[in-house]
């Protein structure tokens, strides 16, 4: 980033006094640092890119997305569910690979009126309102529904009754509350069953969804595909020490020297085993762009076929391939986005017929023509995998040319609910114990594949806390919006601070070189 550029930055009303503070006080540091090796023709810088949902914070990943752009950081691969799912798509969507996206993301997502995205029935929108904006509506309306149900019960024994009838009638009205309660629950569970149980048809996002990308000249998934999905020497980038055998001579001396500094806990036949294989590629020695492929992917739960859908990697399990020539790529990220109850969930009749689905089928679920589901219902991504950062895990990495970098969202509330919990606590109530089985369920995918790859939380993953904000409040404000993104910034900033490219190329390649048991496993027990 020139000088010049950070004045310019500096001067924007979007960022915050401690976000120009702080960008002031590291943009020396930064500007510096090398953070991939592969680079464009304008000095770009590249990555893989995982976002995490988290409904309407998306404004804080977008926050971090401007905070990586601004010091020349770009994108190959792109991945997100939900609200990870929105920014992944607009990025892939808008522009060139080339050029910065961030604000042109975020003066989307600002313009937008969250609100109207919960299009259903108007006393469902007004219950939320409620809920979202007020900490103690439940509490609140507890209180007086016990209150009232006193006030009604002493009725019947404060009034004097002058005849049997009368007394039997007055001992009726603490009923009456009871009756409106069950009329209004009935209500609410004929309009779910009714709206295929989804409170709001999420028509208006997925018509607001499409309008953007149409804005961008993205009508279909065939135009997508065919605009951002690249490969190999197609994709016009240069490797950082020259596009000859530079790339294959620098990760033979990488590998070597982890067998140097590790000698005693290396398994000397694997390694001579992996060290030939390496020497003796060709391809790479050929080309530092082999198997090099730009892409992107949001998430989705199948509840039919019980699955997560990788979109539009499995797309013709419900698309065809004629069907993806006409169809909006605005419905993946519905998919991807419906937040069980909340919204409804998204369906796709699928033409078992099709050769393109027929295969698919076979392909990826080794499942016969007459055996394929007739539907695709999708619920939130987020069910199964909210940070799907494993998509673009390796064990088979030739040599680190770029990094992974992903941002995850967290709060207040949910940092306090992470420490750890006495067993009295969990199982303090059957709905405590309840809700610890939910939370642990939920994205299982992500924190399994975390677990065993901990080399990602110390060198990919930043966190960006999203402070008192409420994931599925609607009802944000543009100062709410701007407060995330301001968040988001910052967490970037903090990240590319402490990145180091060299270490992470070394310590990926020692993570890969424990999963193919050279290192051996009773030795190197925190690699990984």
């Amino acid at each position: 980033m020139k000088p010049e550029t950070l004045q310019k930055i500096l001067e924007e009303d979007i960022l915050s006094k401690d976000s120009k503070e702080k960008l002031a006080a590291l943009y020396d540091k930064i500007s510096n640092k090398e953070f991939s090796d592969l680079l464009d023709a304008q000095g770009n810088q590249y990555v893989e890119f995982v976002q995490e949902g988290g409904g309407v914070w998306g404004s804080a990943l977008v926050g971090y997305l401007y905070g990586l752009e601004i010091f020349g950081i770009r994108f190959l691969k792109v991945a997100g569910t939900s609200a990870g799912a929105i920014n992944t798509m607009l990025i892939a969507a808008c522009k060139t690979k080339e050029e910065a996206k961030s604000e042109v993301i975020k003066d989307i997502l600002f313009n937008w009126n969250f609100a109207d995205f919960m299009d259903g029935k108007s006393y469902v929108k007004t219950t939320i309102h409620a809920l979202l904006n007020n900490k103690n509506f439940i509490k609140i309306n507890v209180i007086l529904a016990v209150i009232t149900m006193l006030i009604l019960l002493t009725i019947p024994f404060a009034t004097p009754s002058e005849t049997t009838l009368r007394a039997k009638l007055l001992f009726l009205i603490p009923i009456i509350p009871i009756i409106i309660a069950f009329f209004y629950i009935r209500k609410l569970y004929n309009d779910l069953k009714k709206a295929n149980s989804g409170l709001n048809p999420g028509n208006t996002f997925l018509t607001q969804m499409t309008q953007v990308l149409e804005g961008f000249g993205i009508k279909t998934v065939a135009s997508l595909n065919e605009k951002f999905v690249k490969s190999g020497k197609d994709l016009h980038l240069n490797y950082r020490y020259g596009n000859d055998m530079e790339y294959y001579n620098n990760a033979l001396n990488g590998i070597e020297e982890i067998r140097v500094k590790n000698q005693e806990h290396i398994d000397q036949i694997r390694y001579k085993i992996f060290y030939e294989s390496a020497a003796n590629n060709e391809y790479y020695k050929k080309d530092p762009f082999y198997l090099l492929k730009s892409e992107y992917i949001v998430i989705t739960t199948d509840i039919n076929a019980k699955i997560k859908v990788e979109l539009p990697t499995m797309a013709n399990l419900y698309w065809s391939e004629e069907e993806l020539k006409h169809i909006s790529p605005a419905e993946f990220v519905r998919a991807s986005m419906s937040v069980p109850f909340f919204f409804e969930p998204l369906q796709k009749q699928i033409n078992k017929n099709d050769d393109s689905v027929k295969y698919a089928w076979r392909y990826w679920m080794n499942t016969k023509q007459e055996d394929i589901n007739p539907v695709g219902v999708f619920i939130d991504g987020g069910s199964i995998s909210n940070f799907p950062i494993d998509l673009f895990h390796s064990a088979d990495i030739f040599y680190p040319r770029m990094p992974l970098f992903g941002v995850q969202l967290t709060s207040d509330s949910d940092i306090l609910s992470e420490k750890g919990k006495t067993s009295e606590q969990i199982l303090k109530s059957p709905l405590s114990f309840a809700g610890n089985i939910i939370s642990t369920l939920k994205g299982f995918n992500d924190k399994t594949f975390l677990t065993k790859h901990t080399f990602y939380h110390l060198f990919s993953i930043q966190t960006v806390n999203c402070g008192t904000s409420n994931w599925l409040n609607f009802f944000m404000q543009k100062e709410e919006k701007e407060e995330l993104f301001n968040r988001g910034f910052q967490a970037a900033l903090d990240f590319l601070n402490h990145f180091d490219w060299e270490k992470y190329k070394y310590e990926r390649m020692m993570l890969s070189m424990k999963e193919k048991k050279i290192l051996k496993e009773e030795d190197t027990p925190t690699v990984g």
